[in-house]
């Protein structure tokens, strides 16, 4: 089987929605077996047009400039003109594609953590479309028509969490057949050090525990306010040595100082993030909107607890009382209550370093490779 790879890269190609296109491929490519082939067929935009589509659909949104330029019809249109190009030049027997980036007539395949249907539902509640802040309802409608008559088209649906396949059949309509669950990898949680791991374990053990972590580049979806504010209550009311580590925004993100008790590191590569888990006690990441929440995997595979919320696919990976907690809504004294009682479990620490193996074994990309090619092997083969 020749498999096509279709992506919209961004401009530097490995960072593409957080790695997961790259390493997706890679992991298609050593897993290939005796007759499979995985070609790309992609989109990569020229400079020049990234620039223009970028400036076209800037818009201002508290104070800065936001472009959802891959949304808009010139880089849609665009991205499907590319993969139907690279098909006449190497025909396929099927296409994988990273999101809903074109109907085709090669059988094809589509790798997913939301839709448009998603941000429907989303954009109806009073915090609107967070993570898409300039998208309007027209736009949005607009967007889910064009997802529908892809999906329609589709061989198969795969998507990133059994959370999301069901909103795809019971919300989307999408048959039950056509949509199979393939876990993403997880990189911060690949080629672990059993001797560091266990180390880690005992510290979080032997206490005391009092270190936060937030990792996550959009501040506010993610609820990092939330955790600031509710740092501020535990540093009062529980243990004045409690901290809390924040890596993602570019910048500070909140107008205030950075208070007492919070370090902020800003961006750290990739390479680095698989470091802070093993330093610290608690993953705190209550998002307000997450796709899929990777996070959360790697943060389990370093046996660190977390405390999530009861929203999207984060109830599937974050279970109360077994590995962490989840919150609703955004007091941040419900989620000062909630850390403080985690912090004090040691039980929690026990069953949490304890499945690390299983949650790192499970969520790799080799497995996920694996998963697609079976997929994309049914999808080929004769009725």
């Amino acid at each position: 089987m020749k498999l096509g790879f279709a992506c919209a890269w961004d401009a530097r190609p490995e960072l593409t929605w957080s790695h997961t296109p790259w390493n997706l491929r890679a992991a298609l490519r050593e897993r290939a077996a005796a007759g499979d082939e995985v070609v790309d067929v992609g989109i990569t935009y020229p400079p020049a047009l990234r620039s223009a589509l970028k400036a076209a659909t800037a818009r201002r949104h508290d104070g800065r400039w936001v472009s959802m330029w891959r949304h808009s019809r010139p880089a849609r249109s665009y991205g499907a003109d590319a993969i139907r190009r690279a098909l006449r030049r190497t025909p396929c027997d099927a296409v994988l594609q990273i999101q809903d980036l074109a109907a085709l007539d090669t059988p094809y395949l589509l790798y997913q953590d939301l839709s448009y249907d998603v941000l429907m539902e989303r954009a109806e509640t009073p915090e609107g479309l967070i993570h898409f802040p300039t998208l309007t309802r027209d736009a949005v409608l607009r967007l889910r028509e064009r997802q529908h008559q892809i999906y329609e088209q589709a061989a198969v649906i795969l998507a990133m969490s059994q959370w999301f396949a069901d909103h795809l059949v019971s919300r989307t309509g999408m048959p039950s057949g056509k949509v199979r669950v393939v876990h993403p990898g997880a990189t911060a949680a690949q080629d672990l050090s059993p001797e560091v791991l266990a180390a880690a374990a005992a510290r979080r053990q032997a206490g005391p525990r009092r270190r936060l972590l937030f990792v996550g580049k959009d501040f506010h979806a993610k609820a990092g306010d939330t955790v600031v504010a509710a740092l501020a209550l535990l540093r009062r009311d529980v243990d004045p040595e409690i901290t809390l580590t924040v890596v993602g925004p570019d910048a500070w993100p909140l107008q205030s100082e950075i208070p007492d008790g919070v370090e902020f590191l800003g961006r750290v590569p990739v390479s680095e993030v698989s470091t802070l888990y093993d330093e610290h006690d608690l993953f705190v990441l209550p998002s307000r909107f997450e796709g899929f929440g990777i996070s959360f995997v790697e943060a389990l595979a370093h046996g660190v607890p977390c405390i999530g919320r009861r929203a999207f696919a984060m109830a599937e990976i974050v279970r109360p009382g077994e590995n962490g907690d989840l919150i609703e809504g955004d007091d941040p004294a419900v989620l000062a209550d909630r850390i403080s009682r985690l912090l004090a479990d040691p039980a929690l620490y026990e069953r949490t370093a304890r499945n690390a193996t299983t949650v790192a074994t499970h969520y790799s990309w080799t497995r996920a490779a694996d998963d697609v090619y079976t997929a994309a092997h049914a999808a080929i083969a004769p009725s």
